[in-house]
């Protein structure tokens, strides 16, 4: 930059003109006013011969700026030169422009504030640099009127805050409107810390650190018990196969520079450290979380209708004693507004932000539909929504979600049958995965200026493109490719170890002086890899025998029998072994045979009772379908369950190869009674009423339940089922329930004693039952527990009678 005193078309401009890089802080120049001669008198110039115009390079923050400030010449430094002082004593004809004038008036205030001693004197000695770090720098984010009183705080002591908080853990319940629980999201080990100024003249730090994240699916019939948690390949494990502490889910720190007077908010660093995430779900529970987000918002616009309706309605009587409860809807949408606004038009200063790289495992499977006993607690439209996935109703976008179904659809004509067939082979086929790995590449910002808006579309294109890369390694992870994308991987980690657990093995010989740690190395690096190559042969093909079994299902047009399947409990691969692979494909293949040639004779009979002729007709048909493709069904499954076993067996073998089995956090919510009322969630009536449902109770409300010991009682709305084990013993449904008494009985032993007596719990009928008894007695040693059943069971049926 070339910098003078004066325009550059005049002689004094191109003499008080100078040179400036703006390379590095602290470059500097010198400008002397004396050499004004055309727009300044003599004794003017005499008068700040000693004042110079100093250019300084300094930091502002977001940029680099060149700071003028007047300075005195060090009076024991002088330099003459005679050409100058001939120059000088010329005559020159002053000029009578503006700029002038305003010169005039800037070399009369310069003079005053020399006479008042308010121009600081130049060092002697040390680097302009140096005077620029202990000088300009300091305050050079403040205006020089600002300057005194921003010093005299910081000197005089500004206030500081400091505060850290550290908790356990948190958990957040989705129920939506039915009631329902869908998913269980917790955060455990969160920590936080912030430190910062009153006045914010030093930096300030925040630091966020979130141990463990994982979101539970509660839907039924899940595929996945867990839908998103810590990938825990992540995990380090040492020569020993100790577990070592994991790192934290998320880490986020930021550090503030200094507030500026440009008003950008200046960040020196921006830090955030993710961890690898495991995502496994399927499009079921998708949808029912959108549904329950759209229902969320949906909500609370209705709640805000209303609260306008009630100001309206208030603001015209004439009543003064009405208060309005506080809308915080509204404080909280013009809070988020505000800040949003706030974040699109300030501007953002980065010295450094950088975000790790990440890689996300993602499993994808079918959703199976729901049960009647299932549907009859999640709602209508849930069950209708599974249902419409299973059959591949799937849409791109209604217009209010980012996804869609149509609900309720039947296929009338044979047209329709066909398309909806090979519509839902498709949607399978598409959208089922195990284990895809998407990397995502981290992200790098060095000096970055830029506003929210343009900082999210910067950080949108980055992981877009990152996503658009992942493309291949997800169609290569299809089940209905057999996941070749996974089988290699699963190879070059066996070749992996094949050469280095041998290396290992051998330093950690020559080492101790003991060659059987190199026996070890060459046994775990064979072992690994002939584990990957045989288990990733069999999983693969699992995968293609049973998406041909699903889909081959679909083909029988016998839908009872597509969702019978979809329901049968599927083999474990951590816990299941080689031979109980076998039992279980053999019977598959002769229940397989056996459907196919009942469906024969069953299909047929159906159709007639439904439709008459034509429906005759149509069981024919999809009776002699069943009998072709039946028993291929069964054959394909018997594959699956083998390859599954041999997969078990190879992955159990080994238990330093076995990844991290998370469990779900607790059971799901139970809701009482018939209106299905929310209360503090209890561990034991969870278990009571997850049980309920594999009981003939399943589909009731739950209302309570006794735990006695060996046995336990469970009460739902309509009835009372007493367990010893998996086996009922006493099943009454709470209408036929006269009246129920608790009495101290003798034992069967027919001692008098008292304390060889028996509480009793008597259930009296209003009819006999099948085998003529008119009283039900249920005995237990504990008088707490009796009086507990008891009130119980008298509460369910005051519940009954009240209906």
């Amino acid at each position: 930059i070339r910098v003078g005193l004066a325009p550059l078309t005049t002689r004094d401009g191109v003499e008080s003109t100078k040179v400036i890089g703006l390379s590095y802080v602290g470059d500097n120049i010198h400008l002397k006013p004396c050499k004004l001669r055309s727009y300044l008198e003599e004794d003017t110039r005499a008068e700040i011969s000693c004042i110079r115009v100093r250019g300084l390079v300094c930091t502002d923050g977001p940029t680099r700026v060149l700071k003028f400030s007047l300075v005195q010449r060090n009076t024991r430094i002088v330099l003459r030169n005679s050409i100058g002082v001939h120059i000088k004593s010329q005559p020159v004809t002053m000029q009578g422009t503006e700029l002038c004038d305003k010169m005039k008036a800037a070399a009369k205030k310069a003079i005053r504030l020399l006479h008042d001693n308010k121009i600081p004197k130049e060092h002697d000695h040390g680097s302009i640099r140096e005077q620029s770090e202990t000088q300009s720098n300091r305050l050079i984010n403040i205006e020089p009127k600002e300057a005194k009183k921003q010093n005299s705080s910081i000197v005089m002591g500004d206030s500081f805050y400091s505060v850290t908080a550290s908790f356990s853990g948190f958990v957040f319940s989705l129920i939506d409107d039915v009631p329902t629980e869908i998913a269980l999201i917790s955060l455990r080990k969160v920590q936080a810390m912030a430190e910062w100024s009153l006045n914010r003249s030093t930096e300030a730090t925040a630091v966020l650190s979130i141990g463990w994240v994982q979101i539970d699916n509660h839907c039924p019939n899940a595929p996945f018990p867990i839908a998103l948690c810590p990938d825990g390949r992540t995990y380090d494990v040492d020569n020993d196969g100790q577990e070592n502490k994991s790192p934290p889910f998320l880490s986020i720190g930021i550090v503030f520079a200094p507030r500026h007077k440009s008003g950008i908010v200046c960040l020196k660093g921006v830090s955030i450290d993710p961890r690898d995430v495991a995502i496994s779900t399927d499009l079921g529970f998708i949808f029912r979380v959108q549904s329950f987000l759209l229902g969320l918002h949906e909500h609370i616009d209705r709640c805000q209708r209303k609260h306008d309706q009630a100001d309206l309605s208030t603001n015209e009587s004439s009543s003064n004693d009405i208060w309005n409860f506080p809308d915080f809807h509204k404080v909280f949408k013009l809070t988020v507004r505000s800040t949003a606004t706030s974040i699109e038009t300030k501007k953002f200063y980065f010295e450094g932000i950088t975000i790790l790289p990440f890689t996300i495992k993602l499993s994808v499977a079918p959703t199976v539909a729901l049960t009647s006993a299932q549907a009859s607690l999640e709602g209508n439209e849930a069950a209708q929504m599974h249902a419409a996935v299973r059959k591949g109703d799937v849409l791109l976008s209604d217009g209010v979600g980012v996804l869609g179904v149509k609900l309720g659809t039947k296929n009338q004509t044979t047209l329709a049958v066909i398309q909806g067939v090979f519509k839902s082979i498709l949607v399978d086929g598409l959208l089922r995965c195990d284990g895809a790995s998407m990397e995502f590449h981290g992200v790098a910002l060095q000096n970055h200026l830029s506003t929210g808006p343009q900082l999210k579309t910067i950080l949108g294109a980055h992981y877009v493109t990152s996503l658009k890369r992942n493309v291949p390694a997800l169609l290569g992870s299809l089940a209905a490719f057999g996941n070749p994308v996974g089988l290699i991987r699963g190879f070059g980690d066996g070749v992996n170890d094949f050469v280095n657990e041998p290396v290992k093995g051998i330093k950690r010989s020559l080492d101790e002086g003991d060659p059987s740690y190199a026996i070890d190395g060459v046994a775990r690096g064979t072992g690994s890899l002939a584990r990957h190559t045989v288990g990733g042969i069999a999983d693969s093909a699992s995968l293609l025998s049973s998406t041909f079994s699903k889909n081959m299902a679909v083909l029988t047009l016998d839908r009872t029998y597509a969702l019978r399947r979809d329901r049968l409990k599927t083999l474990s691969t951590n816990s299941t072994t080689f031979f109980e692979g076998v039992e279980s494909g053999v019977t598959k293949l002769i229940g397989g045979i056996a459907q196919g040639v009942v469906g024969v004779v069953r299909a047929p009979m159906r159709g007639a009772e439904k439709d008459g002729v034509t429906g005759f007709a149509k069981g024919v048909g999809k009776g002699v379908l069943g009998l072709v493709i039946k028993p291929v069904i069964g054959l394909s499954d018997t594959v699956t369950d083998v390859m599954d076993g041999v997969k078990g067996s190879i992955e159990g073998a080994d238990k330093s190869t076995r990844s991290q089995s998370n469990s779900q956090i607790r059971f799901k919510r139970p809701f009482y009674g018939t209106d299905r009322v929310f209360r503090r969630f209890e561990s034991a009536d969870a278990i009571a009423a997850d049980y309920m449902m594999c009981t003939k109770l399943a589909g009731d409300n739950f209302l309570s339940h006794c735990d006695m010991g060996g046995r336990v009682a469970i009460l739902s709305v309509k009835s009372f089922l007493l367990l010893e084990g998996r086996d009922a013993q006493l099943l009454i449904k709470l209408k036929h329930i006269s009246h129920v008494e608790l009495r101290h009985v003798p034992k069967n032993d027919g001692r008098m004693e008292l304390a060889e007596w028996n509480w009793a719990v008597l259930i009296f009928l209003k009819f006999a039952r099948k085998n003529g008894n008119e009283v039900e007695v249920i005995m237990n040693d504990d008088k707490n527990i009796a009086i507990d059943l008891c009130a119980k069971i008298k509460q369910g049926v005051n519940l009954v009678a009240s209906v």
